[in-house]
């Protein structure tokens, strides 16, 4: 240390304090809000708010459910709360009807995930993260999930939004941002994502599907108001309608390759994949003994994290077991409990937990036995893994009807007609026939060929927003414009008003002329 000249020294003190006073300028203090009951959800949403931390912001994770040590970063502060959990068991159960009563459960269900959400506001660790007067926050990063009732919370800290979302927008997320619902051509998400959007069918059926996705963002303004109004009263806030202006962001799990494109203002940002890496980690030992060692290749079961063998058909899990069992290649089984299973192979390794993404991006792996849930279909994309599904309920069948369709793998109806022969013959023709690997395949290197990183990507966005205090430069002016406004009503009421005045004018001259014209004809023929 003596051997360094004193004025280097200095120096060099001088530009570590610079580099912490540049850290210190830079780093935000960002509000995490997951208030998801559905692990795969969140699994989406903390890679976004892991990335901001691991750029030195201050990160406060709230979450519903128990978070992974592994899906944290060291410096994240995570408050798990003891109110908010919803059972998604009414989310399986709501598809088991049809007709009406399918209508009566669905709307029950979802009044209840938007009024039981509601309680994450009464839990302690909240009260006091929102009424202790030394924390502020520069944004608040919202799994987007039940009620509109948590924009309360930036009015309270007055900071921006940004919603993360785990799929294509929802037509209230549309509206938040005041993005355009082009109903001639990009589909909602009550229709299925490869559906021909062209034709006169399509467009009827898309645009009655906007006409109950816009009745349902009705009632979840309905629903969510008076929450909003209790916990966020007219006396100190501004009004719920005023309070979800605050948006200025969202990110969401999607990718134009995937299709269908659509309009989107500069506020609306794809980031599917963001969860994911190009290089994937290593697998656990014992798992990697068993895949390196699988002569023909390795299938991936699982059924993710929402579905349970409680909701399967009777001897399901034991039918699949019958076919897997007698098949050559290996066989990693997700399972909800190891001492439980439907029977033992030497094929087949069993394990509560595995991770997902890392088996489906090694080479071995051959096929994905899943459900059809968005994020395990977007990692098999993703690393070019073809598919056999078996959807349950959600938007699950919807996602297999694409896969299906542009050839990445094929879907198995559960019901009373599902049979070994029916899961042999579909799990035998995805392995045998390379046309579904070669598809998805393709569609894997245009689902990675992008300008940046996807993480760099959103990381630049929400630093963005938190730059340039919510950007309002970069909002919708369609945000703020009601329904008349936005779709030219009153302009179109003008123009035909105007054209009636015309056509009443020209009516009336008419007339005058042709009253003339008479008197002077009548005049004539009196004198003659």
């Amino acid at each position: 240390m003596n051997n360094i000249p004193t004025r280097n020294l200095l120096l060099l003190l001088a530009a570590l304090s610079l580099c912490c006073l540049i850290e210190n300028a830079e780093s935000a203090n960002i509000l995490a809000l997951l208030p998801s009951s559905s692990p795969s959800h969140v699994i989406f949403e903390i890679s976004v708010a892991r990335q901001m931390a691991m750029r030195h912001h201050n990160v406060t994770i709230i979450s519903v459910l128990p978070l992974k040590e592994d899906w944290l970063h060291p410096s994240m502060k995570h408050l798990k709360l003891d109110k908010g959990l919803l059972d998604m068991t009414m989310a399986v159960n709501s598809t088991q009807y049809s007709g009406l009563a399918r209508v009566k459960s669905f709307m029950e269900m979802y009044k209840t995930m938007i009024v039981g959400q509601g309680d994450i506001l009464d839990d302690p660790k909240m009260k006091e993260l929102i009424y202790n007067t030394g924390n502020n926050f520069d944004l608040i990063l919202w799994g987007y999930f039940a009620g509109d009732y948590f924009f309360g919370l930036a009015e309270h800290f007055d900071c921006p939004v940004a919603l993360l979302w785990p799929n294509i927008p929802i037509i209230a997320i549309s509206n938040l941002m005041g993005n355009p619902i082009e109903m001639s051509y990009t589909v909602t998400t009550m229709m299925n994502m490869a559906a021909d959007t062209t034709g006169f069918g399509f467009r009827l059926k898309n645009v009655l599907a906007n006409a109950v996705e816009s009745v349902l963002t009705q009632l979840r303004d309905k629903w969510s108001k008076p929450i909003y109004e209790k916990y966020f009263p007219s006396d100190k806030y501004v009004s719920y309608e005023k309070a979800k202006e605050r948006v200025s962001l969202v990110l969401f799990s999607h990718h134009f390759s995937e299709k269908p494109v659509r309009p989107l203002v500069p506020g609306m940002i794809e980031i599917g994949g963001i969860h994911l890496d190009e290089e994937t980690k290593p697998l656990p030992k014992d798992i990697k003994e068993f895949v390196s060692s699988a002569e023909h290749g390795v299938i991936f079961f699982s059924l993710g994290t929402n579905v349970k063998a409680k909701h399967l058909q009777p001897q399901t899990l034991e039918k699949v077991f019958n076919v897997l069992s007698k098949l050559p290649q290996r066989v990693l089984w997700k399972c909800d409990d190891e001492s439980n299973v439907p029977g033992n192979s030497t094929n087949i390794l069993y394990r509560k937990w595995l991770p997902q993404a890392d088996i489906l991006g090694h080479p071995k792996t051959v096929l994905f036995f899943c459900h059809g849930g968005k994020g395990g279909i977007t990692e098999a994309k993703f690393y070019g893994v073809p598919m056999v599904g078996l959807p349950i309920f959600g938007d699950q069948p919807m996602n297999m009807e694409e896969v299906v369709m542009k050839g990445y793998g094929l879907s198995i109806e559960h019901d009373e007609s599902l049979t070994e022969e029916v899961i042999r013959k579909t799990v035998k023709e995805v392995l045998e026939n390379t046309s579904y690997r070669n598809s998805v395949k393709q569609f894997s290197n245009l689902y990675r060929d992008r300008p940046f990183k996807i993480k760099d990507n959103a990381v630049y966005w929400l630093e963005y927003v938190i730059r340039y205090k919510g950007a309002p430069h970069m909002q919708s002016p369609l945000k703020t414009m009601s329904f008349v406004e936005a779709n030219n009503l009153d302009a179109y009421a003008c123009i035909l008003l105007v054209f009636y005045l015309i056509a009443l004018l020209v009516k009336l001259i008419l007339r005058l002329i042709i009253n003339l014209v008479c008197r002077k004809w009548m005049g004539k023929s009196k004198r003659d």
